[in-house]
């Protein structure tokens, strides 16, 4: 059973398939062709543990949030990032002495800025939670912190059911009230999964 590894740069994805004939397949997340990283052939093939770097990757990242929502039973939006946070044990609240931050971290508590838009405070839980899942945190440096925001920006707007959506509407601000986020994140959704030209009514 081969793992394979995307070769774009920016993605570098990594999956594991069940046959050998898969090798040289085109990655599942941008399309660009894999490469074999790891065959097993003496059995079932044991998962490559990703490094730190690997899993604060924006490409590591989106297949993580994709799992995530999957996991927590998402399978249309929007996806309640503050349901997933408690669900994990974390409690989430508004914060009193956050100043200029959205939110922060501290032990199991997420805390919000409440002076900030409800889209903007989801968007930071789910940015957190990126942290928690990618094994990162605050700190870690500009990697850890573009893996967070790719796994936020992929849990509330899940590429898969975001195609989906469209079969129905391509109105922005229609598909922004749906999936419960900002303009922005909708949009950065929609370019990297490549739907940002079927976006109507920006």
């Amino acid at each position: 059973m081969p793992t394979l590894r995307c070769t774009d740069e920016e993605c570098e994805c990594t999956w594991s398939e069940v046959s050998h004939l898969a090798v040289g397949a085109d990655c599942p997340e941008c399309g660009a062709p894999a490469k074999a990283v790891g065959v097993d052939d003496d059995g079932p093939a044991r998962p490559a543990q990703p490094t730190s770097s690997e899993r604060a990757h924006p490409g590591y990242a989106r297949e993580k949030a994709r799992q995530v929502a999957r996991q927590h039973g998402f399978v249309h939006p929007p996806v309640v990032a503050h349901k997933i946070a408690r669900d994990v044990g974390f409690e989430v609240r508004q914060g009193t002495k956050l100043g200029r931050l959205s939110a922060r971290l501290v032990g199991k508590v997420i805390e919000v800025n409440p002076d900030e838009p409800a889209v903007r405070q989801r968007f930071s839980v789910a940015h957190e939670l990126g942290h928690h899942f990618l094994g990162s945190r605050h700190g870690d440096g500009k990697l850890a912190e573009r893996g967070a925001d790719a796994f936020a920006g992929e849990l509330l707007v899940p590429g898969p059911m975001l195609s989906d959506a469209m079969q129905t509407t391509t109105d922005a601000e229609a598909l922004r009230k749906k999936f419960a986020v900002s303009g922005q994140v909708l949009r950065i959704a929609a370019e990297h999964h490549k739907l940002d030209s079927r976006l109507t009514g920006e």
